[in-house]
């Protein structure tokens, strides 16, 4: 597990923005709809309601951080490591500029499917996970907003269950600013035991820490 001060120097292809719009034609804007502040910060105050310290992660020696968001600590011992993704309906939106001053814009997704969708960022975060907590000394979280209101978890759910980077998927629906106040949580059994033996989660009470029962 990397430590807040321990920061890797070197740069590598991962270490580059998700989508590489340094190509652009003249005239075109394209604004990428993906790391979401307001959904990081509503999933930070869900941790700490249920009990944990969070500690946002930085690394203030790279240009392009790899890390994910926040390590959890229960009673100051860490325990996990979280990775917020969020996705709307769309994943960009292209702006273009014309002659008399005027703009049209379009809206696109990068995948096919809603399915292949979820599943990117899914694999980005398992990059990110395993990249700070590479020797799986503590849990993996994935937490997903979700504001597509066609996407469904359950319709994915087996899929980001063998997802072996990621212990567990906590995912919020949304609806603007506001998420569910309780995440459907997509685990296996080994990930479930974590979080119920580790953090201290008991699944069935709506996610009430153990010690607070």
């Amino acid at each position: 597990m990397k430590r807040s001060g321990e920061v890797d120097t070197e740069m590598d292809d991962e270490m580059q923005p998700e989508y590489d719009l340094s190509k652009a034609v003249p005239g075109y804007t394209a604004f990428r709809i993906g790391e979401d502040p307001s959904d990081e910060a509503s999933v930070e105050q869900f941790w700490i309601g249920l009990g944990f310290e969070v500690e946002r992660i930085t690394e203030p020696a790279l240009r392009f951080s790899k890390a994910p968001d926040f390590l959890l600590r229960r009673h100051g011992t860490a325990v996990a490591v979280c990775e917020v993704k969020s996705m709307g309906e769309f994943d960009y939106t292209v702006k273009v500029n014309h002659a008399d001053g005027s703009f049209t814009e379009t809206q696109h997704n990068w995948r096919e499917s809603n399915r292949e969708r979820v599943l990117h960022r899914a694999d980005r975060a398992m990059g990110q996970l395993s990249y700070w907590n590479g020797d799986h000394a503590l849990v993996n979280i994935l937490a997903f907003v979700n504001h597509d209101p066609r996407v469904r978890s359950e319709e994915i759910a087996a899929a980001l269950r063998e997802m072996k980077g990621i212990d567990a998927t906590f995912w919020f629906d949304a609806k603007g600013n506001s998420l569910e106040p309780v995440p459907v949580v997509v685990a296996s059994e080994a990930g479930r035991q974590w979080l119920e033996g580790t953090m201290n989660l008991l699944l069935e009470t709506r996610l009430k820490q153990a010690s607070a029962a």
